[in-house]
């Protein structure tokens, strides 16, 4: 079940806005004020409010993003940077929702995605952001096949679990700055064959395009971490699809906007199954800004791009 509790000002956003821009060192042009609802889902597993803005005209067939946050207060983290990425469901068109992850849950409001207790279909924190995402599917009359998930830091980690427990859910993801699925943090180990990954998804186990990204200079999401990553989720493409996947890239890209990076595209029989985004410059905190902030504009278009470009296909098919 859901309630709607508030609506946050646009003159808060504003001063939040000012008063993290100047902490960062961020430049660039202020977040536009977006209306953002504040909400709450309940179900067995628990309590979570989420943020959730609408863009303009009718939302029935468009699709729908849910963002999850890293491992921070989520007031200075979301609010805090205006919502920038609701400027981007507002050019392209997508409702956008924000779960929020609250300190009762974690000390650190980090997405528990690590817990093995929380990494299986129906059960912990994936049936609540799985609890959410129906709900405003069927409340809003969304485009089921074009319904995605991403996150940076725990909320990348969370999108991999997400994805491995709803494939019949998310035609694509978005796992920046995460680590892989079922990974164990001490000491750091994972399987990074895919075959975990297949076997979470069951009988509707399918590729599920994935956009990564991982800053080079990242002193707590390590940039191997990241490149195990996409090596375990290629593996899974190749098992639930059946598919000829190098872990090697069929094109490499670059670019400036907002800082220098490299694109690693990886694609198979035509269909384009993740791209990996190198930015050159940026540590954890500097990443996680990018993908929430004003300046990191161009980037969350191309991850949404990205993500817009894939449908949900059933078994076995990769697009």
């Amino acid at each position: 079940m859901q309630s709607i509790r508030r609506v946050v000002s646009p003159g808060r956003l504003a001063a939040l806005v000012a008063l993290v821009v100047l902490a960062s060192g961020l430049g660039g042009p202020r977040a536009h004020a977006a209306e953002v609802t504040q909400r709450s889902y309940t179900n067995a597993a628990g309590t979570r409010e989420y943020y959730l803005h609408v863009p303009p005209g009718d939302p029935a067939g468009k699709p729908l993003m849910i963002y999850l946050h890293g491992c921070t207060d989520p007031q200075a983290q979301l609010a805090g940077n205006g919502f920038a990425l609701t400027r981007v469901a507002d050019e392209l068109g997508f409702v956008l929702a924000y779960p929020i992850q609250p300190r009762a849950a974690n000390e650190r409001h980090c997405w528990n995605w690590f817990d093995p207790a929380n990494q299986q279909r129906e059960t912990g924190e994936p049936s609540i952001v799985a609890g959410i995402t129906t709900t405003l599917i069927e409340e809003f009359g969304i485009d089921r096949d074009r319904v995605y998930v991403g996150g940076y830091s725990a909320g990348g980690g969370m999108s991999t679990v997400m994805a491995a427990t709803y494939p019949d859910l998310y035609a694509a993801i978005a796992p920046m700055a995460g680590g892989p699925y079922g990974m164990s943090p001490q000491p750091p180990h994972a399987d990074l064959t895919g075959a975990t990954i297949v076997a979470a998804m069951g009988p509707g186990a399918r590729p599920v395009p994935a956009f990564f990204l991982q800053d080079l200079a990242d002193q707590t999401s390590l940039y191997p971490i990241g490149r195990a990553n996409i090596l375990q989720w290629l593996g899974a493409d190749r098992r639930a699809g059946n598919l000829p996947l190098a872990d090697t890239p069929t094109a490499v890209t670059t670019t400036a906007d907002p800082v220098p990076a490299t694109i690693e595209h990886y694609s198979s029989q035509g269909c384009e199954l993740a791209q990996f985004v190198t930015p050159i410059g940026p540590d954890h905190i500097g990443g996680g800004l990018m993908m929430q902030s004003t300046a990191g504009l161009a980037l969350q278009r191309r991850m949404m791009d990205f993500l817009l470009a894939h449908r949900l296909t059933g078994p076995q098919r990769a697009c």
